[in-house]
């Protein structure tokens, strides 16, 4: 054939990177279910997402089944509070590393909203650290928070997520994850929060750290296939190739149908030019979903490769 297999890849992987815009608009998706303290579904939940790099973010509701998604974001860090009358406020933290990645449904529970307010010295630290966070001031935002908790230590949940966000927009990832491990002590059954520190820690290169956190799961509990999914991305961006296959290949054993799985292990085999075994994939990506972007790419690969 004309094409040479280095010209191939070049394309393929092009057409495979998200393109980076000051927009905070994309081809990501981020979703999840709220509940109440009983466990029961909250309907009309107002979900806020921010992404401070990319200038805001949009606002949605959750449906009567208490569930919520938004496709259409950037890659990138995402702030996500949820609102709703008569329950505190819950503010979340959400990582797309990629607009191919694919995070797990997030489940949150709303407590109710405490009767009295909180005292003026904490509503004035609130204010003047939300302000700085906005504001793109995050070390400022960040004092206000370290303060605001020595104060109220009660709020010790909320409040070490924005001080992780803070330390993350620093670029501090060691500091980051400090921070949301309190978090994971004082609710070891955190998934979400457990997947987040994972992703976290194989994106800056601490593979190790990635890894035990994701050993103290149990494999056979876990039942979304974005788990290993995005362990994959964090090892292919790491230049770890094989690691990458083989934790996308354990997302595809929880679920063989899941495309997004077959579509990325075939770019990266095509990657090492493993063609017979990215063609498999590919083939697998248009016996799916025929039609679609990726159905697109694999069709044009599978054609250069006959």
């Amino acid at each position: 054939m004309s094409l040479s297999r280095g010209a191939i890849v070049l394309g393929i992987l092009g057409l495979a990177a998200p393109a980076f815009s000051q927009d905070w608009t994309g081809s990501g998706r981020l979703e999840g279910k709220v509940l109440d303290p009983d466990g029961k579904p909250l309907a009309d939940v107002v979900v806020k997402l921010d992404n401070p790099a990319r200038g805001g973010g949009p606002t949605t509701k959750t449906d009567k089944k208490g569930r919520w998604a938004y496709l259409g974001l950037a890659a990138g860090n995402w702030n996500i509070d949820f609102e709703a009358a008569g329950f505190a406020t819950k503010k979340v933290a959400a990582t797309l590393p990629s607009e191919v990645t694919r995070l797990p449904a997030m489940e949150v529970r709303l407590e109710k909203a405490a009767p009295k307010g909180p005292p003026p010295e904490v509503m004035e630290a609130i204010a003047k650290g939300d302000a700085a966070y906005k504001e793109g001031r995050w070390t400022e935002a960040r004092t206000e928070y370290e303060r605001l908790l020595t104060m109220r230590p009660d709020l010790a949940p909320t409040l070490n997520i924005q001080i992780a966000r803070c330390y993350k927009q620093e670029g501090n990832i060691e500091k980051q994850l400090e921070f949301l491990q309190r978090v994971l002590d004082a609710d070891p059954a955190n998934a979400d929060i457990r997947a987040l520190m994972a992703m976290e820690a194989v994106e800056a290169g601490m593979l190790e750290r990635g890894l035990d956190l994701l050993s103290a799961l149990d494999p056979a509990t876990i039942k979304n296939p974005d788990v290993f999914f995005n362990i994959g991305v964090g090892f292919r961006n790491r230049d770890k190739p094989d690691a990458a296959i083989s934790y996308f290949s354990k997302a595809i054993a929880v679920d063989p149908a899941y495309v997004d799985g077959y579509f990325q292990r075939a770019l990266t085999f095509f990657g090492q030019q493993k063609f017979a075994e990215a063609k498999l994939d590919f083939q697998k990506v248009v016996e799916l979903t025929p039609e679609g972007p990726q159905a697109e790419t694999a069709k044009k690969v599978i054609e250069q490769l006959k």
